[in-house]
């Protein structure tokens, strides 16, 4: 795909819990343009609540449902130094992600086909200066995403891996339980609306959209309308849609269903359409 002569693959879209006070978010960026100076940094969320394995998860999710062909930089990493392993993923649809094996880059990978191929980099910190044990993203994930931008392949970086020895993630897919679909509250965003673990393509698979969907969320059952947009129902009414970031999501026309029904990440979603 070209833009404007500038491919989108060599697109990084950076996800991490760095915050902007500090100076790690530009320093990672001075090393990729240290070495790939054509390529373009995004940076989709550096304000994850630090640790945030869960968040950052749904957050690269997003990221890949919408920028498929970008190069996806995700680090919150709790574990850094402590022996686990720095990735560089490919997957079934062809996206790449580069970052630690704590389960944060799975959930991507899952709206993505799922992983093809799993490789752990070989560290390769700047010139001039030795490994630190407490800044990978600096010293070997972002010269590897640096790396892809500028055209080298994931083969390149490190020795493959057997996927099926990769962390997990921190959440599953949807799944069928009889002829209900079972799911997870994923996050709020901050107009209240909730998104859940249902992606756009179990919507399709299941035939959810367009009907009234009966939904529990934990303790809360409710019967709502499947609609395109927030303003299908009138202001203060609840309604289910599938939103930009490719998840089912709940949502209050001009309100916040999370004030209204205050669930929290992880809630049990067991959800039908209803005639």
């Amino acid at each position: 795909m070209d833009c404007g002569g500038l491919r989108m693959q060599s697109i990084i879209a950076f996800i991490s819990d760095f915050g902007l006070e500090d100076t790690w978010v530009g320093v990672c960026h001075a090393v990729i343009y240290s070495r790939c100076p054509e390529t373009r940094i995004v940076d989709l969320a550096h304000q994850i609540r630090p640790f945030d394995i869960w968040k950052a998860a749904v957050t690269a999710a997003a990221g890949v449902f919408q920028l498929p062909d970008a190069i996806h930089l995700v680090v919150v990493d709790p574990g850094v130094g402590n022996g686990r392993k720095d990735l560089c993923l490919t997957t079934q649809h062809g996206t790449r992600l580069v970052g630690p094996d704590n389960g944060v880059l799975i959930p991507a990978a899952m709206r993505s086909g799922g992983v093809a191929e799993a490789y752990v980099l070989d560290p390769q910190p700047p010139i001039g200066s030795t490994l630190l044990a407490t800044f990978h993203a600096r010293d070997v994930l972002a010269p590897a995403a640096a790396a892809l931008a500028c055209g080298v392949a994931p083969s390149e970086l490190g020795e493959k891996v057997d996927v099926a020895a990769l962390s997990a993630a921190p959440f599953g897919p949807a799944h069928p339980e009889g002829d209900y679909l079972v799911a997870q509250v994923l996050e709020s965003d901050r107009f209240g609306s909730i998104r859940t673990s249902v992606t756009a393509e179990d919507v399709e698979a299941h035939h959810l959209s367009g009907q009234a969907l009966e939904m529990s969320i934990g303790h809360v059952r409710l019967s709502v309308p499947f609609g395109r947009t927030f303003s299908d129902v009138p202001e203060g009414d609840l309604v289910a849609l599938v939103d930009s970031s490719g998840w089912l999501t709940l949502a209050e026309n001009t309100g916040s269903a999370f004030e209204r029904l205050g669930v929290e990440p992880g809630t049990h979603v067991r959800l039908r359409a209803v005639p």
